[in-house]
């Protein structure tokens, strides 16, 4: 029988750490030569890629660069899920990609699963992350093993992936009607379907769908109280 492998990726396959510790830094360290670059206020009708995109922020927050950077600052520090925030951050983020700044980090078990899965005709791989689609194609395009010491090159796993969603295209994690539009996307029948995460809620809402699903515990996630089934490596799976 053909088995969809469903997977999260923070805290899942790649490190809770690495967004706050790694991108989110990388982001901000970035972020006043890129306001520098502009007359305030931002201008509403500019034809600059990034200077359009910063016009989507609030009215009032556009018109100094002090006002914009403390507005957008907030935004990381209370990790608010703004559109527009993710907008700016995947453009900041490609170019540190692109340039070798950034790499993520995935774990050894995960990175030999996905391959060893991907090569079996009667296993398909997903991606199911609250970051947008893009950035996920862009964090598979930039991959190391999670225990390489030094400058190593980049590899790039998305030809290993059969499909990726978000809350755009396939809904809220914690809601089991999330899990059954994917399953209806892929063409699977729940039953069929495998989901990991770290995330309790998800776990649960994954199964409510009819999926098979256990939780991720991964060095540096949150402890939680669950009665999930829970693995601490995909070594640990029988798919």
């Amino acid at each position: 029988m053909a088995v969809s492998v469903i997977l999260d990726i923070e805290g899942t396959i790649c490190p809770i750490s690495f967004v706050k510790d790694v991108l989110f830094p990388y982001f901000l360290a970035q972020l006043p030569d890129i306001l520098d670059r502009y007359t305030y206020p931002i201008s509403q009708n500019s034809t600059d890629t990034l200077e359009s995109i910063l016009a989507k922020f609030p009215q009032a927050t556009l018109v100094s660069k002090t006002q914009l950077h403390s507005h957008i600052k907030s935004l990381v520090d209370n990790d608010v899920k703004d559109p527009v925030l993710k907008e700016l951050q995947g453009f900041v983020w490609e170019k540190g990609y692109h340039e070798g700044q950034i790499q993520a980090p995935l774990y050894n078990d995960a990175l030999q699963a996905i391959g060893t899965w991907s090569k079996d005709p009667a296993k398909n791989v997903y991606i199911y992350s609250s970051g947008s689609v893009k950035a996920q194609k862009l964090l598979f395009q930039y991959v190391k093993p999670i225990d390489s010491t030094g400058p190593v090159e980049s590899q790039d796993i998305n030809s290993q992936l059969s499909g990726y969603f978000d809350t755009n295209n396939a809904g809220p994690k914690i809601e089991a009607s999330s899990y059954l539009k994917i399953a209806h996307a892929i063409g699977s029948d729940p039953s069929s379907c495998v989901f990991l995460s770290d995330n309790p809620k998800e776990v649960d809402a994954a199964i409510a769908a009819g999926m098979k699903s256990y939780l991720v515990v991964r060095p540096g996630n949150a402890p939680v109280d669950s009665t999930a089934t829970k693995i601490t490596s995909f070594d640990q799976l029988s798919i």
